[in-house]
């Protein structure tokens, strides 16, 4: 059977749906449409449409139904059983999508939280929900960000696949991709690495690709060329941005309930997600990925003035940890320094965007931040309209998509989910982003570099001794000592 594409909406009686049932022929014996409570079923082989709305609808002569054929849709009207309720997130219709199998008392299904078996096609439970989600708004008023604190197992068999992705559910993936030429990876072996050597290969790959030149061009033209060049189109303009959800948050009248609005097309995206529930012992890390995927995305979006390009997929993709590298750890486990996980991500993802992306300025960082922040606090519908078009940008490339279905897919229905990503927990994460936002400097961002020493008048006795030394031979940068050198060399071209 086929799920139909539909749209619904409402006012104060009525709930109206509207199916589409494009190039067939049919007899209207053949319809069948039942009204159960809060669940709403149509059947019209090959279409079969389960929904389980949010309140109840009652079926009586109010109800009706209207076949309209140059629309190639049959449109539904029924009543609710009480007038002036309103039924929330009808535009998420994926939320709606009710199982096959479902019992039709939701007391009969077993619980979400405390099972072994992670439910897949099953919507859970009115009961299970009401209690999932008292208790994510509980816990969410008391998370912490504070690092981890976990000791590696010395016991572990290297050459063993390993998991990645989604809350570390999948494993060999990668490795027929890079076959096929996938240049987002940056892991020697992605389906053996542990991930503490992940961790290791991505900070030796983001100081190698650090360049120094490239980063002070990009300084000088903002501070020094910006107003004899005019570049509205290129780093200057990207950033002047103004982002959109900074637009719609001051704009908003209620500060706790952004309106956030998805487009036909977005709603039909929707309905391709998985539709199960997820056992999460602890959803911070996912968090961390939606900070690292927003700010990927927002950097790409500002970079372009809200434009993306068909290589977005690969620069989302390179600068995203949890992507490039498989990285959803993002610090090693005997790590003793760092003690704020939202300081980690900030400093992790600058240092990134200061190496792949067209364009490399520590303001721009700043700015693709605040615009993280922005999303966040717009709630998470604005973070769901983000994470699909970032999955969109994945799914339609023919290398790219195996990100989808490691990780993108279940991001999205994840957040998607009411049991799932929290409101309350975005809120706080935005307050504790700003404070690191606010806090982070150039001094902060350092890269380990070679040192450049000119041997062409050292003996040869000396070189040899050198040359055995030279793998010692690294010091430490910050982006202020690196704008310093930029300075003066552009006040001695002068």
């Amino acid at each position: 059977m086929l799920t139909p594409r539909f749209e619904l909406n409402q006012d104060e009686e009525f709930v109206y749906i509207k199916i589409h049932i494009s190039n067939i022929r049919f007899s209207a014996a053949a319809i069948e449409m039942v009204v159960n409570e809060n669940v709403f079923v149509f059947s019209l082989p090959p279409y079969y449409l389960r929904l389980r709305f949010p309140k109840q609808l009652v079926e009586n002569e109010d109800a009706t139904s209207e076949f309209v054929p140059n629309e190639e849709c049959i449109k539904v009207r029924v009543p609710k059983l009480n007038k002036g309720e309103f039924f929330p997130d009808l535009d998420l219709g994926a939320k709606l999508l009710a199982r096959l199998n479902e019992p039709s008392n939701p007391c009969e299904k077993s619980e979400l939280k405390g099972g072994l078996i992670e439910e897949v096609d099953i919507e859970g439970s009115k009961d299970a929900f009401q209690r999932s989600r008292s208790e994510l708004e509980r816990e969410a008023l008391t998370y912490d960000w504070e690092v981890p604190q976990t000791m590696p197992d010395p016991l572990t068999d290297l050459k063993v696949s390993v998991k990645y992705g989604f809350n570390n559910q999948y494993s060999d993936y990668l490795t027929p991709s890079l076959a096929n030429g996938n240049d987002i990876n940056e892991l020697s072996d992605p389906d053996h690495l542990q991930p503490d050597d992940r961790i290791m290969e991505r900070l030796i790959k983001e100081n190698i690709k650090f360049d120094m030149e490239y980063y002070a061009n990009d300084y000088i033209t903002v501070r020094y060329l910006s107003e004899q060049e005019g570049d509205v189109n290129g780093i200057i303009g990207a950033l002047t941005y103004a982002s959109p959800y900074w637009k719609l948050f001051n704009d908003s009248k209620s500060k706790s309930t952004v309106q956030v609005e998805f487009t036909q097309e977005e709603q039909d995206r929707m309905t391709d997600l998985p539709r199960k529930t997820y056992l999460i012992d602890d959803p911070r890390p996912l968090y961390y990925t939606l900070l690292c995927l927003l700010f990927s995305y927002s950097y790409e979006v500002r970079s372009f003035q809200g434009e993306t390009t068909i290589e977005s997929a690969w620069s989302i993709g390179k600068l995203t940890p949890q992507i490039s590298c498989l990285d959803s750890q993002l610090i090693q486990s005997n790590n003793q320094t760092e003690k704020n996980m939202i300081r980690v991500i900030t400093l992790t993802m600058a240092r990134r965007a200061l190496g792949y992306p067209l364009f490399r300025h520590f303001d721009l960082v700043k700015k693709s931040w605040m615009d993280v922040y922005w999303t966040l606090r717009c709630g998470k519908r604005a973070v769901l309209k983000s994470l699909l078009a970032i999955r969109e940008l994945f799914r339609k490339h023919d290398i790219y998509y195996v990100y989808c279905k490691i990780l993108l897919d279940d991001l999205c229905a994840w957040v998607l989910r009411d049991d799932g990503c929290n409101d309350v927990v975005l809120r706080n994460l935005a307050h504790a982003l700003r404070k690191e936002i606010d806090v982070l400097d150039k001094k902060d961002v350092v890269f380990e570099k070679l040192i450049s020493t000119n041997t062409e008048e050292i003996p040869n006795d000396a070189q040899i001794e050198m040359d055995v030394e030279k793998e010692d031979q690294f010091e430490f940068l910050n982006l202020v000592e690196v704008e310093e050198l930029a300075d003066e060399a552009y006040e001695s071209s002068l």
